[in-house]
């Protein structure tokens, strides 16, 4: 099917092509003769002759040179413009054949390009680069996808087998109730594990915003996570506070930089220290929350942003500061992201790990 409209394409251009030029040929003739006429009318008046056929001999002239010129010129004219229109359809068509060919099995194709460097490279290098974050994006929901079923599988395998068991025999009242508390540990995991699942997607989506100053912000994250930083054994200190303001979703944001504390709080020592500093940069304000913990290895400090990925705490033991379900830094991720923003993590003075926020500030 794409050949003829490949060449019903080129013939159309080339026809349009052909009559343009036929028709200014005509125009081109009719002013010549136009022309001729006048000079002959003058030439003659001057003369003191008048001659009743100049304006006949005037047009068969110009008539004789338009019939001898004009089929070669349309000719000429037509034969460019289908070339030039074939060359160009068949570039499209590659580049047809190559978008149909692709599918969400098959993302791997990319559209031709070629060597000219022209707009026709321009469209297919910018559509090659869509087709890439396309193929990104699918990998990561399929990915994402796969690890949420594995991580609702195990609490419901573990709720099944508990119940499975427990209805082999009879049971007195202690077993039963035993059982049930079990079976509820297992249902307030999933229950959990659901509840960040609906925080991450909804967590890009920025509905209202206010005014806050970062010092506001920060006290009020401390504040929130002390409690569970001295049963954890760590002092969670506001080390240096900036006085620039940002404009937040103020819950939202409390809550990823609570999400980052938390995590500096269960990867640091018993007797370490977490540290909350803000300072203003020269395009906005940056947030660092640093720990004395192990750190993160530098190949690992973009993938702990993705979801599901678990690290080691310290900490875990000593209080339930993590929910251990992975999802905590990606949820920061598109919190901050969805504010304009952006997330990463360095080392810190202290050989622990650095997780610096960076928010657009407001004057």
């Amino acid at each position: 099917m794409k050949a003829p409209r490949a060449a019903s394409f080129g013939n159309w251009l080339a026809w349009w092509i052909g009559i343009s030029t036929a028709l200014s040929l005509v125009v081109f003739a009719a002013a010549a003769a136009a022309i001729v006429y006048v000079d002959e009318q003058e030439e003659d008046e001057a003369a003191g002759l008048v001659e009743e056929d100049s304006l006949d001999e005037a047009l068969g002239q110009v008539g004789l040179a338009l019939a001898a010129a004009a089929p070669l010129g349309v000719t000429l004219a037509v034969a460019g413009a289908y070339w030039l229109a074939r060359r160009a359809v068949v570039r499209v068509d590659a580049v047809i054949a190559a978008a149909t060919r692709m599918s969400a099995e098959h993302l791997g194709e990319r559209l031709p390009v070629s060597a000219a460097g022209d707009e026709l490279d321009a469209l297919a290098e910018a559509l090659n680069g869509l087709f890439a974050r396309l193929e990104r994006g699918i990998a990561l929901q399929r990915q994402f996808a796969a690890d949420a079923s594995h991580e609702l599988r195990s609490p419901l395998a573990v709720l099944s087998s508990t119940l499975e068991v427990a209805l082999r025999r009879p049971r007195s009242r202690d077993e039963w109730e035993t059982v049930a508390k079990r079976a509820l540990d297992e249902v307030r995991q999933m229950s959990r594990l659901v509840e960040s699942l609906l925080m991450l997607t909804r967590a890009g989506v920025i509905v209202r915003r206010e005014r806050t100053s970062v010092a506001q912000l920060s006290y009020a994250v401390a504040e929130r996570w002390i409690p569970l930083a001295k049963a954890a054994s760590v002092a969670l200190q506001v080390c240096r506070v900036s006085h620039g303001a940002v404009m937040v979703e103020r819950g939202l944001m409390e809550g990823a930089l609570g999400n980052l504390v938390a995590n500096a709080i269960a990867h640091s020592p018993s007797g370490g220290a977490v540290c909350l500093e803000s300072r203003c940069t020269d395009d906005g304000v940056d947030i660092i929350i640093s720990d004395e913990g192990p750190g993160v290895p530098s190949h690992e400090r973009e993938r702990i942003f993705d979801p599901f990925v678990r690290g080691t705490a310290s900490a875990a033991d000593r209080t339930r500061v993590r929910a251990g379900l992975g999802l905590g830094l990606a949820i920061v991720r598109r919190v901050i992201e969805g504010h304009g923003g952006r997330v990463r993590v360095e080392r810190a003075a202290s050989g622990g790990a650095a997780f610096i926020v960076h928010l657009p500030r407001v004057e």
